[in-house]
């Protein structure tokens, strides 16, 4: 009996250990396979980063950007979490996971799942998606959410500009009846209005002063009291409150200030003008107590409590950094012989642009990456990076193949590079670029001969202000000066004075962001005689005019500049604020 049980024994010995000794390898195709799809997945557009910021207490802004991407799909929003996917899409780390300590989001994570990428967004409440901004394919997306729910309600609503609705379980505003009451008036003072409907209601009635002496004409019949009330309130602007027994009604801020309830709260201000700063919030808000502080930069509301959120909001949008252009120029003097050249550059420019770019201007231009270092190895986009988070995202071939044709133009000695200026300038506001020298001379002499030096400043003069507009369009107000010193001339007094030559040019043009364009035709013909002669021989009396010679020489040359406009997008934050006690 037991020799049966012995080889059972064995056997199942012998089993696990050749179960155990077992290796599973991958199989070289399996491998391959793997190495194909990860290739695979590096030519699908890359995602840059993504921004998240809170603007306010209710806004939620998430910037995402890449190159080429498809539009966002939002696939699960609930109260603790959104997740949305972007497809085809490739992210470089394969995961990328960041906390947030905003009132709102928690933290943002994202993953490679195929050929989609896969984000979740972790939030404190629910948030209601307000809109996508952006066209696809796009390197950029902006995605706004909301706030839901009753406290982003309170907050659109106009405080107490009209009675809100107060729950059953409160008593003591009898003007939440419901009970159906007749009014026919005709020529009578709001303040009696007022009075008669606290008699209706059983309660004391206190008429500010801020209620105005006006006629109220009206007839209803059988309307709920709180609507009739409503209907008062909101047409003349007031507001009430109860103290006990007593009813006050006036404008809002002189409630708020009966009541105890006004306090000031201070806005620092980033960007606006101080000047024009006040009036837009006293416009835009409804609030009238208003002190501005130019040395601080500081902006003093005094108001009630539910009329803050209201003066945030518009100083989001008033006190918003706004945007900037980059322009990049490449200024070339070719002479004949390197016109037909420059020409053909120039062409080639527009045809890459056109071939390589859509209409919104795909892929051209700057923005701010929130997570550099995205992009697949071996892309020709610039290493990114920088320190303050601008990365330019393509572009750069279209500068590195125009560059390379002047190049050509300069080394066959058929043309010169004048300069070759880059700079930003804010939306709507003028910038001078002047690569100018100074050429000094006497301008005049007073009766004891004593000289007055003055400057004549020569070289290339930029001046542009761009406007940017809808759908990335840049309208650029654009002025060209260039000159240089062709020679000089004595005045009655024997001072020499500069002979310059000046060209100069005035457009404006519009073009989309990250489109070149070219300013041509400023033309120069300069007649110049050379001459020379035989060293010894040619100073020889008589004989030596036989060893000198002269040659009329003709110089033809044109001035050309081919310009690029960037439009770069600036992240904005949300209002700085504090309560003052």
């Amino acid at each position: 009996m037991k020799t049966p049980w012995k080889a059972f024994l064995v056997f199942l010995l012998l089993t696990l250990l050749f179960a155990g000794s077992c290796v599973v390898h991958r199989p070289p195709e399996a491998e391959a396979t793997t190495a194909a799809e990860d290739a695979a997945l590096k030519l699908l557009p890359p995602i840059g980063g993504l921004t998240v910021q809170q603007l306010g207490s209710h806004a939620v802004v998430m910037q995402l950007v890449g190159g080429s991407l498809s539009r966002p799909d939002i696939t699960s929003n609930t109260p603790d979490r959104i997740i949305f996917s972007v497809k085809p899409a490739y992210l470089a780390s394969g995961k990328w996971e960041r906390q947030l300590d905003l009132p709102l989001v928690q933290g943002v994570y994202a993953e490679q799942k195929g050929e989609a990428v896969i984000f979740t967004v972790r939030i404190n409440g629910p948030l209601v998606l307000k809109d996508i901004e952006g066209v696809a394919p796009s390197n950029r997306y902006i995605i706004r959410f909301d706030a839901s729910g009753h406290a982003a309600r309170e907050r659109e609503e106009p405080a107490l500009t009209a009675p809100r609705p107060v729950p059953p379980v409160n008593y003591n505003d009898p003007f939440t009846r419901t009970s159906p009451i007749t009014l026919d008036l005709r020529d009578v003072e709001l303040r009696d209005v007022f009075r008669m409907l606290g008699e209706y209601v059983g309660m004391n009635i206190v008429a500010d002063p801020s209620v105005p002496n006006t006629l109220v004409t009206m007839s209803l019949k059988s309307v709920p009291l709180n609507e009739a009330l409503g209907y008062i309130l909101r047409m003349y602007d007031m507001g009430y409150a109860i103290m006990g027994k007593t009813i006050i009604v006036g404008a809002p801020d002189n409630i708020a200030k009966t009541t105890g309830k006004q306090s000031t709260r201070a806005f620092k201000i980033a960007y606006a003008d101080m000047k024009t700063v006040g009036g837009l919030v006293q416009s835009l808000a409804g609030v009238s107590n208003i002190v501005v502080d130019e040395r601080l930069r500081t902006l003093y509301v005094t108001s009630r409590p539910e009329q803050f959120p209201h003066v945030e909001r518009v100083l989001q949008e008033v006190d918003h950094p706004g945007r900037q252009v980059m322009l990049q120029a490449r200024i070339i003097e070719v002479t004949d012989a390197g016109r037909d050249q420059l020409e053909t550059i120039i062409d080639a420019v527009y045809n890459q642009w056109w071939l390589n770019f859509s209409s919104s201007g795909m892929n051209l231009g700057y923005v701010y990456v929130d997570q550099p270092g995205s992009y697949k190895p071996g892309d020709e986009r610039p290493a990114p990076g920088t320190e303050d988070g601008l990365e330019k995202i393509a572009g750069g071939n279209l500068t590195k193949m125009l560059d390379f044709g002047l190049n050509s133009i300069v080394t066959a000695n058929k043309g010169k590079v004048l300069a070759d200026p880059s700079i930003i300038t804010l939306d709507g506001k003028k910038a001078v670029i002047k690569l100018v020298e100074n050429y000094p001379y006497i301008s005049e002499r007073d009766q004891a001969g004593n000289p007055t030096w003055s400057e004549k400043e020569v070289g290339p003069i930029l001046e542009f202000t761009p406007t940017v507009g809808r759908d990335k369009m840049v309208t650029v107000e654009l002025k060209i000066q260039t000159g240089e010193i062709i020679g000089t001339y004595r005045g009655q007094a024997g001072e020499e004075f500069p002979q310059t030559s000046n060209r100069e040019v005035t457009t404006m043009i519009r073009v989309r962001d990250g489109e070149p364009f070219v300013v041509g035709g400023l033309h120069k013909d300069v007649k110049r005689t050379e001459r020379g002669r035989v060293p010894v021989l040619s100073n020889i009396p008589l004989l030596g005019e036989l060893f000198k010679y002269r040659k009329d020489i003709r110089d033809k040359s044109e001035v050309a500049m081919i310009v690029i406009p960037y439009i770069l997008n600036t992240p904005d934050g949300p209002v700085e604020q504090f309560t003052l006690k």
